[in-house]
């Protein structure tokens, strides 16, 4: 009979390392390899900066992988591609690997691109998925509010791929509470779009919650000019 490996895809939550979960933790300390991405852009690993304290580098095999952060799925796969191989080769016959991603693995988590590609290299494998803390329900904690009561809907968007600002508010027809990811660079134009919809102080913005640093405005009036780091999110209210 084949022994099986395990690799635990740990969602580490949006960065506060004490927000990880009992479960996640104990799958990143019994992991023999511990498996970061890393943006080639920015030259570092997230994943890395929120788990560091938790990883055991003279016993445990600590391997970065670097990955093209990109809208182009060319270049997103020939990294994915990459990644599967070094994996494939690094986890451990029957034994538990980890790989560690910030926030939540199902919320837009980069993983599920690299999940095929390391089964048809290791059919030992199997893929476990530790859930994480999302960046949204910790940035509503930071700011003492709920999400949603009894009855409210609540939609969850990708901000950085809405054209329209206008269009993503319309959803407040049909939903309660709208919460725009990775909102940074779309932050000047969702200003105008939310002021015009008379909505300038019904909604919650959020930057590098749960890092250092982590900021959190009220309504847009004391909000910076400009664009806002890519970790940022605004949570608008109806």
């Amino acid at each position: 009979m084949n022994k099986f490996a395990r690799l635990s895809v740990v969602g580490l939550g949006p960065g506060d390392p004490e927000l990880i979960t009992l479960k996640g933790l104990r799958r990143i300390q019994t992991a023999q390899a511990i498996f970061l991405p890393r943006s080639r852009e920015r030259g570092q690993s997230i994943a890395r900066q929120i788990a560091d304290d938790y990883l055991e580098t003279t016993r445990q095999q600590i391997v970065e992988l670097p990955l093209v952060m990109a809208r182009d799925p060319v270049q997103m796969m020939d990294g994915w591609e990459s990644a599967a191989d070094v994996m494939a080769r690094e986890i451990p016959t029957g034994g538990d690997a980890a790989y560690l991603i910030l926030g939540d693995p199902s919320l837009y988590g980069t993983f599920s691109y690299l999940a095929e590609p390391l089964r048809l290299r290791r059919p030992d494998l199997l893929i476990e998925y530790v859930p994480g803390v999302t960046s949204y329900s910790a940035a509503a904690a930071a700011a003492g509010i709920p999400l949603a009561l009894g009855d409210q809907r609540v939609a969850i968007l990708p901000a950085a791929y809405e054209d329209e600002p206008q269009a993503a508010l319309g959803l407040l027809s049909y939903f309660d509470t709208l919460v725009l990811l990775k909102a940074g660079s779309t932050l000047p134009a969702l200003q105008v779009a939310l002021t015009e919809a008379g909505l300038a102080e019904q909604v919650i913005v959020a930057e590098r919650v749960g890092f250092a640093g982590q900021r959190l405005w009220r309504g847009l009036n004391d909000l910076p000019d400009g664009a806002l780091s890519y970790f940022s999110l605004a949570i608008i209210k109806k």
